[in-house]
């Protein structure tokens, strides 16, 4: 079940942002932090806020020591650890391996859409290791009903009292270090720590209704580890400064971003979500455990943030992971009357016994070679990502200012950007350094002028013009999706100022036509030089899937060469 788990928390897709992530992660070794936008013509200059600075450079690291076949092996370990948490929560809480294994692996499902190599996979295992110093620091408070109220509902036992270890308790202030590498890993430790101080105020309200004002020694020592942890997020290289950009961008929605959308009910996709979220909501009434409020409010608000933003998704199955999984022991021992475990003990005959044995070995290598296969490479689909059209700029050694779908930018930049041979408009950075007027022009071009479901526009937002990314700051070529047809539809509006260039299935790559139809510019592009197919992209190649050098010597070799005989040579 564990090779299962591993399995599931190892898609080997390359994610949109993973070039940008390794690249700005060796930039930051090798000159430090940028406090400007890099890569960028449209925000050269303008600042930068980063809240990824440690995650991207642990993905240098292991991107320069491992490649693809390193970040696949680091993906799935880290998912490993979430997993391996969860089994060792339901250890301690007593429960069966069998409900274990059933409950892990349905975490395991609901992180796999998640569970790209990017920053938030470090989000989500800081949050696995805060919330199981939680659950260690509150054991023998946890998973019992502690409030005079609704005890028969929470099912409560008459004279139950919580007991705690004042050392264990002491092991919260290491949730103090966590929240300041936390902060500096991803964004994602605002969810952390304000799940991690409704918990500690929900604890709170349960010692005030149990001690009365005996307790409020215990309110101030948790309401002094808030504020210690709050404190520590601060130690930035941005210091409030972080803080302040996080309240203005999440404050503002982004509906142009699909896993900030709320999950589709009616998809694949969002099954193992309402899996889990159904086994919570039938253990709250047929489950015997006794409730648990704290539990019970950080659940039901995670849950509904969940269908709020998909990105959340993760955060609801590990706390399912950690605090469910003994009330589906009770509950699968309510409908069955026995006790679920499964071994092979003595009692086996001799024949089924080897039989097992047999199958579970054949299972076992099975997986393992499923797994083998997929930590081995990283890939990149070629009907997802130009890997034929960058490579095709590459060849002819185009360069520039160039527009480009924001999910392709990233990709665009690893390939040309480092030799500063090409500068991009927009990129998955998104609001961390481009201003809110870019970000509004990027998307006019690629989606529209679309509801409120689909754009947002601020009250600083310019008024809509589809065609202005065309014209601001004077960009050299512009790569496009042909499945994004708003921009196809643009750019066939200009074509007295736009040729293109290059086209296969999945994009088009246009260029200025004073300069690339222009004989007398240096960029001129003559037609038997241009490639215009609908040739079908299939298949993947490795990641970084980086242009090679070897190709474009044999297009230099293969170029037509125009020979002056006017004066005898």
């Amino acid at each position: 079940m564990l090779l299962a788990c591993a399995i599931a928390v190892s898609p080997n897709l390359a994610d949109a942002d993973l070039w940008g992530h390794v690249l700005y992660g060796s930039d930051t070794l090798s000159g430090g932090i940028s406090p400007t936008a890099t890569y960028s013509f449209t925000a050269s200059g303008y600042s930068w806020i980063n809240h990824e600075n440690l995650s991207e450079i642990v993905l240098a690291i292991v991107a320069n020591v491992g490649g693809g076949m390193g970040l696949m092996t680091m993906k799935c370990l880290l998912g490993l650890v979430v997993i391996g948490l969860v089994l060792h929560a339901g250890r301690k809480s007593n429960v069966s391996r069998m409900i274990r294994c059933i409950v892990s692996l349905l975490v395991s499902v609901n992180l796999a859409y998640h569970w790209s190599v990017r920053p938030q996979i470090f989000s989500y295992t800081l949050f696995a290791v805060l919330i199981g110093l939680v659950s260690y620091s509150f054991s023998g408070w946890e998973g019992s009903w502690q409030l005079p109220w609704f005890r028969r509902l929470a099912r409560a036992h008459p004279g139950d009292f919580p007991k705690y270890n004042s050392g264990r308790m002491r092991c919260l202030w290491w949730a103090v270090p966590l929240m300041s590498v936390w902060a500096n890993t991803h964004g994602g430790f605002v969810a952390g720590f304000c799940i991690y101080t409704v918990l500690l105020l929900c604890r709170s309200v349960e010692a005030l209704c149990r001690w009365g004002h005996q307790a409020w020694g215990l309110v101030r020592r948790f309401a002094l580890m808030i504020l210690a942890a709050g404190l520590a997020t601060l130690v930035n290289p941005y210091g409030p400064g972080l803080h302040w950009w996080l309240f203005n961008s999440l404050g503002q929605p982004r509906p142009e971003i699909a896993e900030w959308h709320p999950p589709e009910l009616f998809s694949w996709l969002t099954l193992p979500l309402l899996v889990i979220a159904s086994i919570w909501l039938l253990t709250l009434v047929f489950s015997r455990r006794q409730l648990d409020f704290s539990q019970l409010v950080i659940l039901s608000f995670t849950l509904w943030q969940c269908f709020l933003h998909q990105r959340h998704v993760p955060f609801f199955a590990i706390l399912f992971g950690y605090w469910v999984s003994p009330h589906v022991e009770s509950l699968w021992r309510r409908l069955h009357k026995t006790k679920v475990e499964v071994s092979l003990d003595s009692e086996m005959k001799p024949a089924i016994r080897r039989v097992v044995i047999t199958a579970l070995c054949f299972g076992i290598l099975l997986l393992v070679g499923q797994l083998a296969g997929r930590l081995k490479s990283l890939n990149v689909k070629r009907d997802v990502y130009p890997v034929a059209a960058l490579q095709y700029m590459h060849d002819m050694n185009l360069h520039g200012n160039l527009v480009v779908t924001y999910n392709w930018a990233q990709y665009a930049i690893a390939a040309f950007g480092s030799d500063q041979r090409m500068r991009v408009g927009f990129d998955g950075r998104f609001r961390t350094c481009y201003p809110q007027s870019i970000v509004d022009m990027h998307f006019d071009f690629i989606l529209g002028n679309g509801s409120r479901e689909h754009r947002w526009r601020g009250l600083e937002s310019p008024p809509f013009q589809a065609d202005r990314v065309l014209r601001f700051r004077d960009p050299d070529l512009v790569l496009v999706n042909r499945q994004q047809a708003h921009s196809l539809e643009i750019l066939k509006r200009h074509r007295t100022d736009w040729a293109l260039l290059y086209q296969d299935q999945l994009a088009q790559l246009w260029g200025r036509s004073n300069q690339f139809d222009n004989s007398c510019h240096a960029n001129f592009l003559p037609e038997q030089r241009r490639n215009i197919t609908d040739a079908i992209q299939t298949g993947f190649v490795s990641w970084p899937a980086l242009p090679t050098r070897i190709q474009h010597v044999q297009a230099i070799a293969e170029l037509p060469i125009d020979i002056d005989t006017s004066n005898g040579s």
